[in-house]
């Protein structure tokens, strides 16, 4: 009896599943010689070639295939079920799918990974475009106002390693350009903004108002009130007098002629302990100094001066001395 083409293919993929056919056929590829020849054969640069362009062909059929528009919606649908939903969430929360997931992302290959497809130009395009969409910005606002949401990012800014990571990428020369580039941009766009007409329209109304003349005035007043106290103060424990007055030469004519000094040097006193334990720093000028020294409690380190006294202690050849200290001036 002749069989068919259909006949002979059937019966001799019945054979090739039968079990003694399976395990005949193992014990051939499981011999020594035939495992090296094996290899030897998918190693020969030929095979790897036909190889790579076969998994290059199937990998693009595949994706074809997944990103088709109704591959997509049945997809979409499915994971849009509240079961499958649920199902996906209960997986993500169990321990051993976090361990897995957090050993996963600290290798270091996929950290560098990562870091690279983060840093592409249209990556970064993509999220900026994201994050700046009316609805994503809500959202984020929302989400940073949350009670938990704030309290979660107060405690993980308070950790001691995550303060260290952050002064050791500020202190960094990388971070240190990157600080005064984000100065420059910073600066750019306020005065970018403030020489907008509208802007300007409306600060110089905001000006205009009585409310606003009001608080001009009570601050200008409180900030000649702080100074007052501040040079008295320092005038008492140094000059033995009531009345503000120089510490080098006594001039006590008018408020206008004295100022504070820096004793050591405005920079020198960044490394003194004691007034770093306060917060203290050199960038303190103006208004914010006099609020430090009065909030600390008038800390030693300053003196008042009149204005000669100090611009001539100032001066590099006069070594941090008045020249006229200790002589009738």
């Amino acid at each position: 009896m002749v069989l068919t083409d259909e006949e002979r293919k059937a019966k001799k993929n019945a054979y090739q599943q039968s079990p003694e056919y399976k395990a005949k056929a193992k014990e051939i590829r499981d011999r020594p010689e035939n495992k090296a020849k094996w290899k030897a054969y998918q190693q020969s640069p030929e095979v790897k070639a036909k190889n790579k362009a076969y998994r290059i062909k199937q990998s693009a059929r595949i994706k074809a295939k997944r990103d088709s528009p109704e591959e997509m919606a049945k997809r979409k649908e499915y994971d849009s079920r509240p079961e499958v939903k649920a199902r996906i969430k209960a997986r993500k929360q169990s321990p051993e799918y976090k361990a897995k997931q957090k050993e996963y992302q600290s290798r270091p290959e996929i950290i560098a990974k990562v870091k690279e497809y983060q840093l592409r130009p249209e990556v970064k395009a993509k999220v900026k475009a994201t994050r700046d969409r009316p609805e994503n910005k809500a959202k984020a606002k929302a989400r940073s106002q949350r009670p938990e949401v704030k309290a979660k990012t107060k405690e993980y800014s308070q950790r001691p390693e995550v303060k260290a990571r952050a002064k050791a990428k500020r202190d960094s020369p990388e971070g240190q350009v990157k600080a005064k580039e984000d100065r420059i941009k910073q600066s750019a766009r306020i005065k970018a903004y403030h020489s907008r007409p509208d802007i300007k329209a409306k600060e110089k109304q905001r000006k205009s108002e009585p409310a606003y003349q009001k608080w001009l005035e009570e601050f200008r007043a409180e900030e000649i009130q702080n100074r007052f106290i501040m040079l008295q103060q320092y005038s008492k424990n140094l000059s033995n007098s009531d009345i503000p007055c120089c510490n080098c030469c006594g001039q006590n004519n008018h408020l206008d002629f004295l100022a504070i000094d820096h004793i050591a040097g405005r920079r020198t006193m960044d490394s003194e302990p004691e007034l770093k334990k306060l917060g203290y720093s050199s960038k303190l000028i103006g208004r914010d100094l006099v609020d430090w020294i009065i909030t600390n409690n008038f800390p030693k380190g300053f003196q008042v001066l009149c204005d000669n006294c100090n611009f001539s202690k100032g001066m590099k050849k006069n070594n941090n001395e008045c020249p006229m200290k200790g002589k009738p001036h």
